[in-house]
């Protein structure tokens, strides 16, 4: 850098006039000013990067510590059980019909966690009563709308665990399902069917399996559909699909039960046709 002292010597210094009367012991001195000010200049320099280094440190360390989280959860959403459950789902989700049913099943959300529901018409949302029971609120939510609806308990059977949901859709023709409300059973064992929820930490997911038949249950009065088909957390609610269409049964819950020569774990689902009087009790004016 270059040194400006003897700029400063050019400069009229008013002790020049009494040179000869007082001595001073400094006069010689040059004292170069700038190049106090660039120690002073560094310094600030020096700690603006060890700010910015502490800054950087801290960010990195938290987007480690983010990414260590993700992949300690990642295997749990994707592992040998849950990828197989996607890539069947993502194959039978390009049939033009399961799209279909799909638009009109429904995200099902309260305080206490999540679950399906399927819209039959009018803001009617059947799920099951175990999903909504003591929450605070409830939440539904169609998978082509980006609007929320705040759902109301229009009507519930606690021993059934049925519960009808009313949400307030005005004047919209948003996505339904039709009913099989036949008294009369309309499937047969080994019948194929479609199950469509929001099981697990997924959305939208369609599987397919087989009616297996009416299977008695502890603690219920009348027997329920087993359904030979892969069930999960989350599939409450789900509608049970025929071949042609209807919902002929609401799932409600898992159990391990004997299949031909062999144990395994069947879902269970309530028919339609048990629901028929809270149906008629809760839809006022829809048939």
């Amino acid at each position: 850098m270059e040194n400006h002292s003897n700029r400063n010597k050019d400069l009229p210094n008013p002790n020049d006039r009494q040179e000869s009367e007082d001595y001073d012991p400094y006069a010689d001195e040059e004292w170069d000013f700038e190049a106090e000010a660039e120690v002073d200049e560094d310094d600030g320099d020096s700690s603006a990067s060890r700010g910015k280094w502490i800054r950087n440190t801290i960010i990195i360390l938290l987007v480690a510590a983010l990414v260590g989280n993700i992949l300690a959860f990642w295997p749990q959403i994707y592992n040998m059980r849950t990828l197989p459950l996607l890539f069947h789902s993502e194959k039978l989700s390009s049939q033009a019909d399961i799209q279909g049913y799909k638009e009109a099943v429904v995200l099902v959300s309260t305080d206490k966690g999540k679950g399906t529901g399927f819209h039959m018409n009018d803001g009617y949302i059947v799920t099951n009563n175990h999903v909504i029971e003591d929450a605070d609120y409830m939440i539904v939510k169609f998978p082509e709308q980006d609007q929320s609806y705040k759902a109301e308990l229009s009507g519930s059977d606690s021993e059934l665990d049925i519960a009808i949901l009313k949400v307030d859709i005005g004047d919209q023709r948003l996505p339904f399902m039709e009913m099989e409300r036949s008294n009369t059973p309309s499937w047969e064992p080994d019948e194929p069917i479609y199950v469509i929820g929001n099981p697990l930490y997924f959305t939208q997911i369609a599987i397919e399996g087989t009616i297996i038949g009416l299977v008695p249950i502890r603690g219920r009065q009348t027997p329920v559909l087993a359904l030979d088909a892969p069930v999960y957390s989350g599939n409450s609610g789900s509608p049970v699909i025929n071949e042609y269409g209807k919902v002929i049964a609401v799932v409600y819950a898992t159990a391990n039960i004997e299949h031909g020569d062999q144990r395994i774990e069947a879902g269970l689902a309530i028919p339609i046709a048990d629901m028929e009087t809270l149906l008629r009790a809760s839809m006022p004016g829809v048939e």
